[in-house]
């Protein structure tokens, strides 16, 4: 060839050309796919592990029931007093109303009212009559010089305590510290309110324990009583106590209250008497404004009241547990606690001018579980009890009344 045309470009063999082309292709393919891959797996193994975070929610708070201003009666901060309590069985002044004749006579005095309870067969006269007692006067069936010998009365309570009835007793009113008769007692459960504390379990029984040895009542101790029940219209005494908040439903708060206007009777008790303006109160409270509505008054018993001179006598009620200061136990909250200041009466709950209903801010619960130190207030339980079993208007009061007109 002549070396006039040659160039530069003649001497590059073109297949050696396409040969390191493509070697070098290769090459490069694979050192991008080594770089890739270590990249990805930086990445894969760079990532943090995190939860995702929880969903958005809405909470629904239900808050536990507070007293009204129009139903509750404030506590008063008064300057303490020494308080004596005198369990001496004295005679009172008896008053004696005019009332319904029986046939007969014996040498006691007017039959004492008993508690009942309600049966189908029995007409009531739900109307009560103004009460007019001292110690135990019990508004009765007989004139003072037609007495009723307690022995020789036609009514049995003994045979009468068959299951029907969940209280009956006579009180000679000549000496009130003579009784008989029988009563079951336990304590009030709810469908939201299960007092298993402690102290909710032994009251009762040592209650039950001072009525056996102190008086001549039969007492024992019944199974929990649930307020939506019927069981409630056969029982002489309910008892109710909270140490925390609690809301009664709609048939609960409807039987309750047609409860406490057939002539039922209610200690209602705070267990938290400690604590100022607690859950406990508020919601007993609304027991019984929700109970009776504006049928229902609060207000103070007064220290003279007759159920403090039904069987002993007192001055006032006797002290409970509300000067004990609660024990914080490691629990938050507690050092915020306000104290309450101590109280020197009881409050009563008045459906015309019966007592219907006591409530106790004085923790009687705790007192009454004590294996001892607990007199005055089993005492004054014994006197709670013979006054609901006795007092004019009550189921017990219709009970007797039914049983005396059978008679003449």
């Amino acid at each position: 060839m002549s070396k006039r045309f040659h160039s530069p470009s003649d001497s590059i063999s073109l297949g050696l050309l396409l040969r390191k082309t493509a070697n070098y292709t290769v090459i490069g393919l694979l050192c991008a796919l080594a770089l890739g891959g270590i990249l990805s797996l930086y990445l894969v193994l760079s990532v943090d592990s995190r939860e995702a975070p929880p969903p958005a929610i809405t909470r629904l708070i239900i808050r536990k029931p507070r007293s009204s201003k129009a139903f509750v009666l404030k506590k008063q901060r008064i300057q303490p007093r020494a308080m004596t309590k005198k369990v001496t069985a004295l005679k009172p002044k008896l008053q004696l109303p005019a009332t319904q004749k029986l046939s007969g006579v014996s040498p006691f005095g007017k039959i004492a009212t008993f508690d009942y309870t309600v049966s189908p067969d029995v007409k009531l006269n739900l109307k009560a009559s103004d009460i007019d007692l001292s110690a135990a006067v019990i508004a009765g069936t007989k004139e003072p010089e037609k007495r009723i010998a307690m022995r020789e009365e036609l009514i049995d309570l003994q045979a009468l305590d068959t299951g029907k009835y969940k209280g009956l007793i006579i009180q000679d009113p000549s000496d009130r510290q003579k009784v008989k008769g029988f009563v079951y007692l336990g304590t009030a459960w709810a469908n939201d309110l299960e007092p298993t504390f402690d102290s909710a379990a032994k009251a009762i029984p040592n209650l039950v324990d001072a009525l056996n040895s102190q008086t001549g009542i039969s007492a024992q101790v019944d199974a929990h009583l649930f307020i939506d029940s019927q069981e409630l219209f056969r029982t002489p005494f309910i008892y109710l106590t909270a140490d925390e908040a609690f809301e009664l439903t709609e048939r609960e708060i409807e039987n309750l209250g047609e409860y406490l206007r057939r002539g039922g009777f209610v200690f209602a008790d705070n267990a938290n008497p400690s604590a100022e303006y607690s859950q406990a109160e508020a919601s007993l409270r609304k027991v019984f404004r929700d109970a009776l509505r504006a049928q229902g008054v609060l207000r103070l018993i007064p220290n003279n009241h007759p159920i403090y001179h039904t069987f002993y006598d007192f001055d006032g009620p006797p002290v409970g547990s509300e000067l004990e200061v609660p024990d914080a136990g490691g629990q938050r909250g507690m050092e915020n606690i306000v104290i309450a200041q101590p109280s020197y009466n009881l409050e009563g709950v008045y459906l015309d001018d019966r007592l219907v209903a006591i409530y106790s801010d004085k923790g009687y619960v705790h007192t009454w579980a004590r294996n001892f130190g607990n007199e005055p207030q089993l005492r004054f339980g014994v006197n709670a009890v013979i006054f609901a079993l006795t007092q004019q208007g009550s189921i017990a009061q219709q009970q007797i009344d039914f049983f005396s007109q059978r008679g003449e």
